[in-house]
């Protein structure tokens, strides 16, 4: 049959894809895995990521939160065989592949004597009285303290904390 404008035309069939939808769906597989592969890898590189002072801020945190849930007194210790700081009886926090059997890091606790009255506490740097660990009492308080981070890097770090919360006073 024909029309007076030309011959009938057939519709087009729409089976299978075209060229732009298949590059289109390539891009976004590349896309999506490139996601991955990038998140994968920063996973594996997890262990050096970890910073040990935000891990010593964490494990106080915790530790003084123990002292007060279980109205007794909480210990932190650091565990030189595990490079990990271990809340006695709970958690444990673990610090980078500086510190451990292998590493050359090391953490260490000194006590402040306390200060009297309303007199500044004495200075840290004269602090020498080392102990293997600290305490928390229930009322989340401690003795003035002082930590050392050495990462077996450079020069230790110091810092002084708060013997009434996790902040740190000073850095040295």
């Amino acid at each position: 049959m024909i029309l007076e404008t030309g011959p009938a035309s057939r519709p087009r069939s729409q089976a299978g894809f075209t060229l732009l939808e298949i590059i289109i769906v390539f891009a976004l597989i590349t896309l999506a895995s490139g996601v991955i592969i990038t998140n994968f890898t920063s996973f594996l590189d997890f262990d050096d990521k970890i910073n040990p002072e935000d891990s010593l801020r964490s494990a106080i945190r915790y530790a003084r939160f123990q002292a007060a849930s279980n109205r007794s007194v909480a210990t932190l210790i650091y565990d030189a065989e595990t490079g990990t700081l271990v809340v006695v009886g709970g958690e444990s926090f673990q610090l980078n592949s500086n510190f451990g059997r292998e590493g050359r890091g090391e953490i260490r606790f000194y006590l402040m004597p306390p200060a009297e009255g309303l007199d500044r506490f004495p200075d840290a740097k004269s602090s020498l009285m080392e102990t293997k660990k600290l305490s928390f009492a229930p009322d989340r308080s401690s003795s003035p303290f002082v930590v050392e981070i050495d990462t077996g890097e450079g020069a230790p770090k110091r810092f002084i904390f708060d013997p009434f919360s996790s902040l740190v006073r000073s850095e040295e």
